[in-house]
């Protein structure tokens, strides 16, 4: 568990480039409204940034 919340930050920002990679793929693909994947990677990636736990 402690090695889990020491790289939490880590799996936020996987998590947020995983969702922009995701929203590049639908916009390529047609999709219209691809900004609510943008909008979930931004707050994935601020979480990562801010949401650290020391």
């Amino acid at each position: 568990m402690r090695a889990f919340l020491e790289h939490l930050s880590a799996l936020f920002f996987a998590l947020a480039f995983g969702a922009a990679v995701f929203g590049v793929l639908a916009r390529l693909l047609g999709v219209r409204r691809t900004w609510p994947f943008f909008l979930l990677a931004f707050f994935l990636f601020l979480l990562g940034f801010f949401g650290g736990v020391k």
